[in-house]
């Protein structure tokens, strides 16, 4: 599989319009100032969602059991597929790129929700998140491989196909990686922002190696009360 690593566009005008286009020169509006006339409505559920995916942390810990019901909760939000349209949250226009929104995260960078609006064609290496993760779908899909390690490098073990209505839970050392032939907007939550996750490690299929992942970056920010300054 080939290994494509994405990195969310980083220029300043298409920062600033944001909810318009990601490319620049092409918003028909100033989306952020759309967005945030809607933001009562959006702010409210994502809020609500996120309260309680603290709450079934303090009852349940880091457990399977308990990112498994914050799975199931977020599952619950991304249903509501008019929180999180492709207008708010435009994928590239080029082919092979996608883009994270951040639209949720503690002050001290725990508790991080984003969405992942993708053009398609865009693939990941095996990875851990070294934070337990949940990605459930909204629109399109995104298969999920999940692996072991073994002597020669990775087994996989299962699969899974995101799509609205599913999703999955993964703890710190859970291995996989992701596919998504198709446009696509996900949600992906973190018990740290990704910014800090910087001892993920991937499984280079070039040199069948483990190595560093780079902490991601570019991620756009998307939090209501934040866009537009």
């Amino acid at each position: 599989m080939a290994v494509k690593i994405v990195k969310a566009p980083v220029r300043v005008k298409a920062v600033k319009v944001l909810f318009g286009s990601v490319a620049a020169g092409e918003s028909k509006a100033p989306g952020w100032l759309l967005y945030s006339l809607r933001m009562n409505d959006w702010c409210e559920p994502v809020a609500a969602a996120m309260n309680d995916v603290r709450a079934i942390e303090r009852e349940h810990g880091r457990t399977r059991q308990g990112i498994e019901a914050i799975r199931d909760r977020l599952v619950e939000l991304g249903t509501n597929t008019a929180l999180f349209s492709p207008v708010d949250f435009p994928a590239p226009a080029e082919p092979g790129r996608s883009v994270m929104y951040r639209v949720a995260q503690d002050d001290n960078d725990d508790y991080a929700l984003c969405v992942q609006t993708s053009s398609g064609q865009v693939a990941s290496p095996v990875h851990n998140h070294t934070t337990w993760a949940v990605v459930v779908g909204v629109s399109g899909s995104e298969l999920n491989r999940f692996y072991e390690r073994a002597d020669d490098g990775v087994t996989q073990v299962a699969e899974h196909l995101v799509c609205r209505g599913t999703g999955v839970a993964m703890l710190p050392d859970d291995l996989h990686s992701i596919e998504l032939n198709e446009p696509s907007i996900n949600l992906h939550c973190y018990g740290r922002a990704l910014e800090r996750l910087d001892e993920r490690v991937y499984f280079s299929e070039s040199s069948q190696q483990w190595k560093r992942y780079s902490a991601i970056s570019g991620i756009v920010e998307a939090r209501p009360e934040r866009v537009g300054r």
